[in-house]
């Protein structure tokens, strides 16, 4: 998917997709920022606003899955050059509470690879731990 790198202000360096995907889910969610670091790790992050929260104005955890679900393809871009990408799992497990209006943060990994599978881990935080997951995406030919 065709990105954009950010070239001035505070996310100056950061990447993201070219554009948000008008009425369909996606963006509900907004942008999701992300670059690679020299070690392989890939660093996101996203803004979060009131309509991400529950009614104990917190973040959503629904809204924290979906972050993971974008995040899961920011890592696995470089892996998915000739391919595209399906989320086979996403596992989720919750550590603490996100508070809307404050920039949501992770970094994640690709931990192995097969033919069809990226097997990937990650860490989601906000002022402290959110939560922690794992996924699997399966390589699919381009349409």
């Amino acid at each position: 998917m065709p990105t954009i790198e950010i070239a001035e202000g505070p996310l100056k360096g950061w990447q993201r997709w070219r554009q948000l995907d008008e009425g369909r889910f996606s963006d509900l969610i907004g942008h999701i920022y992300f670059r690679r670091r020299a070690d392989g790790v890939t660093e996101f992050r996203s803004e979060t606003a009131r309509a991400h929260s529950n009614m104990q104005d917190r973040l959503h955890g629904g809204y924290i899955m979906a972050f993971i679900d974008q995040a899961l393809f920011a890592i696995a871009a470089p892996h998915l050059v000739t391919h595209r990408g399906v989320t086979l799992t996403c596992n989720t497990e919750f550590l603490g509470a996100g508070v809307p209006g404050d920039d949501i943060f992770g970094h994640g990994e690709v931990t192995r690879e097969t033919g069809k599978l990226l097997f990937l881990r990650g860490m989601v935080e906000q002022n402290g731990p959110v939560a922690s997951f794992s996924g699997v995406l399966r390589k699919v030919a381009p349409r």
